[in-house]
């Protein structure tokens, strides 16, 4: 895993919700400027509707027998240019308001997205700092924590050799602190992901002389065990 790839699935996130943020903001002012170009074309077909009723008016005072000659036309002539354009608006209008809302959907699950992503980020740093340190004087209990953070196979594993760690551990006096650097998702569904991990582990000889920072690059498997996300599988890579 390189540098450039750790940084891409976080950097993709960010840069489509401002786009989505952008689109959702014009959207708006397109269905804003629908809905004021519809406001002003019903204020005009009024108007017209008022002359249009001085006009029938007018008919309504002669004869009857004229009256009704005129009666059919009147209901069968074609609709004005401006009841077109009323119409046109709210057409226009409802397309706006349509596409506004798919934006709005479209930008809740990019928030929702980037929030699990940042979850199984999280996940996976805390138990990589966890598993891979240690203290002699604390070593049945931190692999104690390091099985709790993980399950499935690994967890089992560890369960395994659970006791030959803590005493290697009791028995080396090396104290391990582990520290990660980056950490970005690859894949992820709803209850899993892979999550790429630079780490930088530090040690204390049994002396208190420090020995040189180590850099791993890890591929870690996130699953939801329960109500919480835990590590279910560790690939150490090139």
């Amino acid at each position: 895993m390189t540098d450039s790839d750790a940084d891409s699935p976080t950097t993709e996130a960010p840069d489509a919700l401002a786009e989505a943020e952008a689109e959702l903001v014009r959207a708006e002012e397109r269905a804003e400027a629908a809905r004021a170009r519809a406001a002003e074309l019903r204020r005009e077909a009024d108007a017209g509707s008022s002359e249009q009723t001085d006009d029938a008016d007018i008919v309504e005072a002669k004869p009857a027998r004229r009256r009704s000659r005129l009666r059919w036309p009147r209901r069968l002539r074609r609709p004005t240019g401006k009841a077109v354009g009323v119409g046109s608006a709210i057409v226009l209008l409802c397309a706006a308001l349509t596409a506004s809302g798919y934006i709005v959907w479209q930008h809740r699950t990019l928030v929702q997205r980037r929030q699990h992503a940042e979850e199984f980020v999280a996940a996976a740093r805390e138990g990589i700092e966890t598993m891979m340190s240690i203290d002699p004087a604390h070593a049945t209990e931190n692999v104690q924590r390091s099985i709790d953070e993980t399950t499935g196979a690994l967890k089992s594993q560890l369960e395994a050799t659970s006791s030959y760690m803590a005493k290697n551990a009791q028995d080396a006096q090396v104290t391990t602190k582990a520290t990660v650097q980056d950490a970005a998702v690859e894949s992820m569904t709803d209850d899993s992901a892979v999550v790429l991990v630079v780490a930088k582990s530090d040690t204390i000889n049994p002396d208190k002389s420090a020995r040189p920072p180590v850099f791993w690059r890890l591929s870690v498997n996130i699953d939801r065990d329960g109500d919480r996300l835990k590590m279910s599988k560790l690939d150490f890579v090139q």
